[in-house]
């Protein structure tokens, strides 16, 4: 693991932004970026793609917790011939969604039309997954998906070609990319390797929290609290508690983010404050030591995670390392990149291609028991 010292490395750098693209007339600004999938939330009939089944992992760390993980078969899945990339492509969410958040949907219908198989996870407390975990996910808790990752790579999904070997490609959105990051920049502990994308992830909770609270009056910040204490305050099917009566307390009277980590997720977890969470969970100081492949897409007009984290990373040094590389525009919002003409935001094909590209299935991985058609 990274150690507590470790930091990002920082210089005076040339503009960060790398690549474009067009954007629709009506829909040019970052908020706009940002909620047009709330107005044309769009429709990824998945099962016509292929066959879905649910799979709980079970966690193993004495909690009794499991995530729900929802696994689709593409119907024309890749073989070798379409190169060594990734076969079976995990999905994380953001804070306040889950695997039936519209850009989840959106990016694994685009992902089985060209051949890749899709695992949709829900996080501890969230979707599927609140009726099996006593506990709530957080910006930070990579062994979640280490567990996940280790034991999508003994489905048939993840090796595609029935060689024996899994392919895994793994994508998170907002704060689960910022998971993703971090979790790539740790040791993969008997992984196989796995080639990652983050879209919008935040690289400083704390500044992002900060910003988070200003940003639109606020009203960004109030639209996810409203979800996270719908979420957490209710209890499951089974009637057993997940709150205690001071966890509880404070949910109720919290104005903002920073009092909602302050309440439930720094002390369930072990930390004094919100701050000491932000500082230990934050994925920018782990993009100097990731060994995978790694695409980091973002829109510096994001209107929820602030340029500053961005900007001040030394990208021709991390990249100099061959294992990250980023597409990192000056619009596009937050998790938005939509498109005249394009039934999916503009990042996916980015996705696929990087996916593809990289051959995850050749790197020493363990032995287990068309981008044209995203437009």
């Amino acid at each position: 693991m990274k150690s507590a010292g470790q930091e990002v490395t920082f210089a005076v750098m040339e503009p960060i932004a790398n690549t474009s693209f067009e954007l629709p007339v009506g829909w040019r600004t970052g908020h706009l970026q940002t909620i047009r999938s709330q107005f044309r939330p769009g429709n990824w009939p998945l099962a016509a793609l292929g066959p879905q089944r649910q799979i709980l992992v079970d966690l193993g760390d004495g909690t009794g917790d499991k995530l729900s993980v929802l696994v689709n078969r593409s119907h024309s899945p890749l073989s070798t011939a379409h190169g060594p990339g990734a076969r079976l492509v995990v999905l994380v969410h953001g804070l306040s969604g889950s695997a039936e958040s519209t850009y989840v949907l959106s990016a694994a219908h685009a992902l089985l039309r060209t051949g890749f198989n899709v695992a949709r996870v829900d996080l501890r407390g969230a979707g599927l997954s609140r009726a099996h975990s006593r506990n709530f996910y957080h910006a930070g808790r990579t062994d979640d998906l280490r567990s996940v990752l280790a034991r999508l790579a003994d489905e048939p999904e993840a090796t595609g070609d029935g060689a024996g070997r899994p392919a895994l490609g793994i994508v998170g959105f907002s704060l689960g990319g910022n998971a993703v990051i971090k979790l790539l920049g740790e040791p993969l502990q008997g992984l196989p390797p796995v080639a990652g994308v983050s879209v919008s992830a935040p690289l400083d909770l704390e500044v992002g929290s900060e910003y988070l609270a200003q940003a639109a009056f606020g009203l960004y910040e109030s639209y996810i609290l409203r979800s996270l204490k719908r979420d957490t305050l209710g209890e499951p099917a089974d009637g057993l508690a997940r709150l205690s009566d001071k966890e509880r307390a404070g949910i109720q009277s919290a104005r903002g983010l920073v009092d909602f980590d302050n309440a439930l997720t720094a002390p369930r977890n072990g930390w004094r404050s919100a701050t000491e969470y932000y500082r230990a969970s934050s994925s920018g100081p782990f993009l100097s030591t990731v060994a995978s492949p790694l695409l980091v897409v973002h829109s510096l007009d994001d209107p929820m995670v602030p340029a500053g984290p961005y900007e001040a990373i030394d990208w021709a040094a991390i990249e100099r390392g061959g294992s990250v590389s980023r597409a990192i525009t000056t619009r596009g919002g937050h998790v938005g990149f939509h498109q005249k003409g394009r039934r999916y935001p503009w990042f996916t094909s980015l996705v696929i291609r990087h996916l593809r590209a990289h051959p995850t299935a050749q790197l020493g991985a363990r032995p287990t028991h068309e981008e044209s058609r995203t437009r």
